[in-house]
């Protein structure tokens, strides 16, 4: 079932077998938390989440970007196998239906429409640092309305690699945008070094990047060879003029039910 972001601010809308399957269970909406739904660390801080003794139910909520390609019958594999484990390993805990969201107007202000102008402010550019901003942002209304909790799979280090949107200062950024609206961003599988560790929660052979769509702005920023070009300096300047604020400002509007994301990030730049 697809969410409406913009409605998403003023009501729950869940699919009817959501429904029935909390009203049968009388599961509490507010030990419901959302689980971001996309590759294996996903998958993983999903089932990790269910450790959590507030946690009965996982709402997984499959994010759009615009820049994603590749087969939609992936996710349904990808929900059998992560309801597989939590049925093994846990009474009385369910993975709810999965659920999509897409705001493409809100991706393209934080992300498409000012790349020129980023570049010649600060000296630097990669879409995937507002990208995850929006991942976080996008769910946070559905979540207030359940247990302010998202799940996220993100990961400091994979093993001897690490990703440009999920170093110590974005992930500060994207759990402060969720903490500014009383939502918990949840990273259960934050400090996993090792892929191996994340196959075994998973209890399937899943290779990193695999199992999952494809992104189109896939190594951007990496130089020719492979390597990371990462400038410390410059992106968090961008996290705390830019990012941080304007992705606060375009959540505190949806609230006033403006939707005017071009002319808000145009405030911060």
């Amino acid at each position: 079932m697809d969410i409406e972001f913009k409605k998403s601010f003023k009501e729950l809308t869940l699919s009817k077998d959501s429904l029935k399957i909390i009203e049968e269970n009388g599961i509490d909406l507010k030990k419901i938390a959302v689980g971001e739904f996309s590759g294996r660390d996903s998958a993983a801080a999903i089932i990790k989440a269910f450790e959590d003794e507030d946690i009965d139910a996982v709402l997984p909520v499959l994010a759009f970007t615009g820049t994603d390609y590749g087969e939609k019958e992936i996710f349904y594999r990808n929900w059998n196998v992560i309801n597989k484990k939590i049925k093994e390993t846990h009474e009385n805990k369910f993975l709810l239906p999965l659920h999509f969201i897409f705001e493409p107007k809100l991706w393209n202000a934080l992300n498409g429409r000012f790349i020129a102008h980023t570049i010649q402010k600060y000296g630097y550019y990669t879409p995937c640092i507002g990208c995850h901003a929006y991942l976080r942002m996008i769910r946070i209304p559905l979540a207030k309305h359940l247990g302010k909790k998202i799940i996220s799979g993100e990961r400091i280090l994979h093993d001897k690699d690490f990703k440009i949107d999920q170093f110590k200062e974005t992930l500060e950024t994207y759990y402060k945008i969720c903490d500014e609206f009383d939502v918990e961003l949840c990273l259960p599988v934050k400090d996993i070094e090792k892929g191996s560790e994340i196959k075994e929660i998973i209890g399937e052979p899943w290779e990193q990047g695999k199992n999952q769509y494809s992104c189109m702005f896939s190594g951007n920023y990496r130089d020719l060879d492979g390597k990371v070009i990462f400038e410390r300096e410059k992106i968090v300047k961008i996290l705390n003029e830019f990012i941080y604020p304007s992705s606060i400002e375009i959540l505190k509007n949806g609230y006033k039910n403006n939707f005017n994301y071009i002319e808000t990030v145009k405030k911060f730049l």
